[in-house]
């Protein structure tokens, strides 16, 4: 039991027309990132966003009703520091999957 509200997520890192179609429900910022991004690159960032962003709203405790484009938890090799009294880490899984935690800042 944690003394402060946690987010936890893991997934599987998408087919790359998965990541491509989902990626537009993303934040306008972490969008136009993946599609910045070589096609081969993508599904491995859309991962990194989408599990950053589901253990964040977890940890909100209002899960994706809140929305995916809500909040900029970013979709590169280190999450977004934008987000107020929250802290995201990502966890190392392997090559196919990926983790995020999301804790409350005291």
């Amino acid at each position: 039991m944690a003394n402060t509200p946690v987010g936890v997520d893991m997934e599987r890192i998408p087919p790359p027309e998965q990541a491509t179609r989902l990626g537009s429900e993303l934040h306008p910022r972490e969008a136009m990132e993946l599609l910045a991004l070589p096609a081969q690159d993508r599904p491995l960032a859309f991962a990194r966003a989408w599990v950053r962003k589901e253990a964040y709203l977890k940890g909100l405790g209002t899960g994706l009703t809140r929305g995916l484009s809500a909040d900029d938890v970013g979709t590169g090799p280190a999450p977004a520091q934008g987000l107020p009294g929250r802290l995201i880490a990502d966890i190392t899984l392997g090559r196919s999957r990926v983790a995020a935690i999301a804790v409350r800042r005291r």
